[in-house]
């Protein structure tokens, strides 16, 4: 499959939202038949919900939904898009902040944002970003070819989290080398993923509760980056059948508004990566592995304790200054 016309394919797919292709998950019993190593109450306590709070003209308070997010430490560090943020850090949009802390929920008077963990709202402290030129380039809709190589996600924190500890999603372990972040503009060519991956994607989309959308991950590129949930059957049949799945298999994944920046896990409950940006039958993941090579390190400071722990080796990674 040329670069072009893989490409090409899911330009449209991206531009031209159709009837959904796979339906969501919206209950506790229909995730249980899924056969997965996770529970609803899992899910719903290590995903987030961002809002912006506002007063309204009468004083009113008022609530915006703007996304989602996920917890990877106990510690209340979570990952979250990028463009979900963007307001929040308008004022540093020319730089790269590493370890360092803005302020979204207390800096301005007017607005502010939480996080829900559950129904318990948090206040937010983005600890690690990038620029805005290498995370969405400030703009508002995206090529498959910009998704994989901008960065759109950051790192955040909950505040005023001392009286307790949260579950949090499972990072599993990985090769160094996967990940070039000095070549995260690279070109590419995108190639099936072999094999395809069952994955979950959480996230609150506007005006709804939680659910999830369940398929497969069909299409990556080398480095591996990102991935896409595409309607775009790139497997033959005795090859599906190899893995145990059928001809019949569905491709494509259904994507709502909000549910930016929530996570895209596999049957094991590990990350595979945050859903970026999607419609109703495509979904464009970027790898966990991304996330995690660029502001995090395999080694820190004397003084500095683990970010985050890989499992099943509990390798520490250590956010970068």
């Amino acid at each position: 499959m040329s670069t072009y016309f893989s490409l090409l394919f899911l330009i449209l797919l991206l531009c031209q939202p159709r009837a959904s292709l796979a339906g969501f998950i919206t209950g506790p019993d229909e995730l249980t038949r899924q056969g997965v190593n996770f529970t609803w109450s899992d899910v719903r306590s290590k995903t987030l919900r961002i809002v912006v709070e506002y007063f309204g003209d009468n004083g009113t308070p008022q609530q915006v939904s703007l996304g989602s997010g996920f917890l990877i430490s106990s510690d209340g560090l979570f990952v979250t898009a990028y463009h979900v943020m963007k307001f929040c850090l308008v004022d540093v949009k020319t730089t790269s902040g590493l370890a360092s802390s803005v302020d979204c929920s207390k800096s301005n008077d007017r607005i502010r944002y939480r996080a829900y963990s559950g129904e318990r709202p948090f206040d937010i402290e983005v600890v690690s970003h990038l620029r805005e030129t290498d995370s969405t380039s400030g703009k508002d809709a995206h090529t498959p070819d910009e998704i994989i190589k901008q960065r759109d996600f950051i790192i955040a924190r909950l505040r005023g989290t001392s009286d307790r500890l949260f579950p949090h999603w499972q990072l599993r372990d990985y090769e160094q080398s996967v990940i070039d972040t000095s070549a995260a503009r690279a070109d590419f060519q995108l190639i099936p993923l072999r094999p395809p991956k069952q994955v979950f994607i959480a996230g609150y989309p506007k005006d709804r509760d939680l659910i999830i959308s369940e398929g497969f991950l069909n299409l990556t590129e080398k480095q591996r980056r990102g991935y896409f949930a595409a309607n775009y059957d790139v497997y033959s049949r005795r090859y599906l059948e190899s893995y145990g799945l059928g001809s019949e298999t569905r491709w494509g994944m259904s994507v709502q508004n909000h549910m930016s920046g929530g996570p895209v896990v596999d049957s094991s409950g590990h990350l595979v990566g945050i859903v970026v940006n999607g419609n109703d039958q495509t979904a464009g993941v970027l790898s966990i592995e991304n996330v995690l090579s660029t502001f995090f390190s395999r080694s820190g400071k004397a003084d500095d304790r683990p970010a985050v722990l890989l499992s099943p080796t509990q390798t520490p990674l250590y956010l970068r200054y």
